[in-house]
């Protein structure tokens, strides 16, 4: 199994991947009636991690999304951003916009990292969170408030952390990837006291 994202694929590949990173990881599989329906969930401390696709429709494109997602209620107001780096966040800040990311230089160089409070960026990116998003190569990790539906459902403080990637994902190893990059950014959330 590759990790394309390939949206042809038989249901049955697709759920074979997904059953087989249920096990890797501990989780469990549920199947969905329809194509896209199928979810892998994880209880990780007091929080269940999801493994699922969404679809986005923009006018005449599609574009669908691997995402590993889950909710927790946080302290403050903490978001954060984890995304690839471009041509044009290099010419940003040559120009001196963008600021200095923080943490490793390995990580900088290959990802934007933004948050705020911007104190807290180097305490929650851990050696183990850095070295599982190094060995990723494509996602977007944000940490933000919740829809309108959790909070409402949760609280205000309700807070969703993400890794997603485009595509329909079928390597099990990537997509335990997603599941790690998901619960270290929780494990940092909570030990910084940020999540609880």
């Amino acid at each position: 199994m590759n990790g394309k994202a390939d949206e042809t694929l038989p249901r049955s590949h697709r759920r074979q991947a997904w059953r087989e990173v249920a096990r890797r990881v501990g989780g469990r599989f549920e199947e969905g009636e329809r194509d896209g329906q199928d979810r892998v969930s994880l209880e990780h401390g007091p929080w269940t991690v999801t493994l699922d696709t969404y679809t986005v429709h923009t006018g005449q494109v599609s574009v669908t999304y691997t995402r590993v997602r889950a909710f927790f209620i946080g302290r403050g107001d903490f978001k954060l951003v984890v995304r690839k780096r471009r041509v044009f966040d290099r010419l940003l800040e040559a120009l001196g916009f963008g600021g200095v990311p923080p943490g490793d230089r390995e990580i900088t160089r290959r990802w934007v990292i933004k948050g705020k409070p911007a104190s807290r960026l180097r305490s929650l990116l851990t050696q183990e969170l850095i070295a599982t998003l190094l060995v990723q190569p494509a996602l977007r990790l944000d940490v933000k408030r919740a829809p309108r539906k959790q909070r409402k459902t949760m609280g205000a403080e309700a807070r969703v952390a993400t890794a997603q990637t485009t595509g329909v994902i079928v390597d099990p190893e990537r997509l335990a990837g997603l599941f790690a990059v998901v619960t270290q950014t929780l494990d940092s959330l909570r030990r910084i006291g940020m999540a609880t």
